[in-house]
């Protein structure tokens, strides 16, 4: 049945654009995920199905970088769709998300959201290409959103390794060091990160290789972002 599925998937999405991912998507994930994501055999694809079912979520604690650069969510519910999915080696993105090169200019500006979603999605490329380590599958992945918890959401507890987090949170754990990384490099709560995910992308850079950071809301306040 989950191979069939699987099948259906990928053809429905077989006239989809596809691209492999660009020089500078490349040169940004080595500084995150490094030589243990096969980067060359990584697809990206314009056309995420799901994401035409749109769903409410409570608004999410104002409390880590990842939620700081955008206003607060004040609604009791919040509706959302997804973005994007990994489906094996290969990314499947909204029509609304989709952008030809997530990472163009970079190094010399690194388009923070951007950045962020790419991270997230290559750390569910990596979770399958070590999946005899990580346990991974896309079914495994689409479980945790079948409750009313949030599965992105996290809470750094010390001495717990990497892979004992949820598969979405492992992602939000990705996406909140590039955060931190890229605009309060100094803080202990960047460190934290970096400890955390350093034993699983060895090659991770500490410090981000960026000449200036563009935020998606111009009202974002990142003094101080990641120490809260």
């Amino acid at each position: 049945m989950r191979r069939a599925a699987h099948a259906f998937v990928l053809l429905a999405l077989a006239a989809c654009t596809t691209r492999p991912l660009t020089g500078p998507e490349r040169d940004f994930a080595a500084t995150v995920q490094g030589p243990a994501l096969d980067a060359p055999a990584v697809r990206v694809t314009k056309g995420a199905l799901i994401a035409g079912f749109p769903s409410n979520r409570k608004p999410r604690p104002y409390a880590t970088c990842r939620e700081r650069i955008w206003p607060r969510e004040t609604a009791p519910k919040v509706r959302w769709s997804v973005a994007g999915f990994a489906l094996d080696q290969h990314l499947y993105v909204a029509e609304r998300r989709w952008r030809d090169d997530f990472l163009a200019g970079y190094p010399g500006d690194l388009p923070l959201a951007d950045a962020m979603f790419l991270a997230h999605e290559l750390t569910h490329v990596w979770q399958w290409q070590h999946r005899s380590a990580t346990g991974y599958s896309a079914w495994r992945a689409a479980s945790e959103h079948g409750t009313d918890d949030d599965p992105y959401l996290f809470e750094l507890t010390p001495g717990k390794p990497f892979l004992a987090y949820g598969y979405e949170q492992q992602g939000a754990l990705v996406e909140e060091f590039v955060c931190c990384r890229a605009l309060d490099p100094n803080a202990v709560r960047t460190e934290q990160l970096y400890d955390l995910l350093s034993p699983n992308f060895p090659d991770l850079a500490r410090h981000s290789a960026a000449s200036k950071v563009s935020l998606p809301w111009t009202g974002a306040d990142t003094h101080g972002i990641c120490r809260g």
